[in-house]
C-alpha cells in the first residue's frame, strides 16, 4: 500500500501540531498548511487560485486519504465596533477556506473511493455570546456547510465530520488571550489529536457525523 497524505488546512502550535505528529506517527504523509510558520506548507486558503495549486502540487505517488480544516480566527469585538470588512474576513478565514478545501478534496478523494473530511467548530457554532457576532457566524456557517457536504458525498464514501470543540485548547495562545485560563480546565491538543485519528479511521458502518468535545470541569 502506498504512503496517503493527510492535509490539515490551518496547522498551527496546539491542535495543528498535535495533529501532525499523531497522524505522522501513524504513518501518514502530513501536509500542514497555514498562511505563515515555520516547517509548513505556505498558501491564502481563502484564495480559490491558490489552494487549487496547493493541492495540484500534492505527491500523487501518496494519494490524498482526507484533510483536517482547523483554519480559525479568533474575534472577540462589540457587534457596533466590528467593521463589515472585519466580519467578511473572519468569515473568510474560517468559512470560505473550508469551502474552497473541500472543492479540491471531495473531488480527489471520490475518484479513489473515498476519504475523510473533517471541520473543527467551537463553542460558537451552537450558541453565540456577546463580542462573537463574528465569529459565531462563521462557525455556524461552517457547520451547515459540514452537514451539507455529508449528505451530498457520504455516497461517494466521504467520511464528513463535524467536532464542537467546546472549551479552550491548552496552548500559549490561550494564555495570552484569556487571563482566568487554567491547564486543569482546558483540553489538551494531544487528546483531541487522538480523537480525529479515531474519526479518521471509523468503519464506514458507523461513521460519526458531528462530535462534542469538552473538557471534564466545563459545564453545558
Amino acid at each position: 500500500m502506498p504512503e496517503k497524505t493527510v492535509l490539515i488546512a490551518g496547522s498551527s502550535d496546539g491542535l495543528g501540531q498535535a495533529l501532525q505528529t499523531r497522524f505522522s506517527a501513524g504513518g501518514y504523509h502530513v501536509v500542514p498548511v497555514s498562511r505563515r510558520g515555520v516547517g509548513h506548507v505556505h498558501a491564502d486558503l481563502s484564495d480559490a487560485r491558490a489552494t487549487a495549486a496547493l493541492f495540484d502540487g500534492l505527491d500523487p505517488a501518496k494519494p490524498l486519504a482526507g484533510v483536517i480544516h482547523n483554519a480559525m480566527q479568533f474575534h472577540r469585538q462589540a457587534f457596533m465596533d466590528t467593521t463589515p470588512q472585519v466580519f467578511e474576513q473572519v468569515w473568510r478565514s474560517m468559512t470560505l477556506t473550508a469551502v474552497n478545501v473541500a472543492q479540491q478534496a471531495i473531488p480527489r478523494l471520490r475518484a479513489q473511493g473515498g476519504g475523510c473530511l473533517i471541520f473543527s467548530g467551537a463553542s460558537g457554532s451552537l450558541r453565540a455570546g456577546p463580542l462573537f457576532s463574528a465569529f459565531s457566524s462563521a462557525k455556524f456557517a461552517l457547520r451547515g456547510l459540514a452537514q451539507s457536504l455529508a449528505r451530498e458525498h457520504t455516497s461517494d464514501g466521504i467520511h464528513v465530520a463535524h467536532t464542537i470543540l467546546d472549551g479552550l485548547i491548552w496552548s500559549d495562545k490561550t494564555q495570552q488571550r484569556f487571563d482566568a485560563a487554567q491547564e486543569a480546565s482546558s483540553m489538551a491538543a494531544k487528546d483531541l489529536a487522538e480523537v480525529y485519528w479515531q474519526l479518521f479511521h471509523q468503519a464506514p458502518s458507523a461513521w460519526t457525523h458531528e462530535l462534542d468535545l469538552r473538557p471534564m470541569s466545563a459545564k453545558s
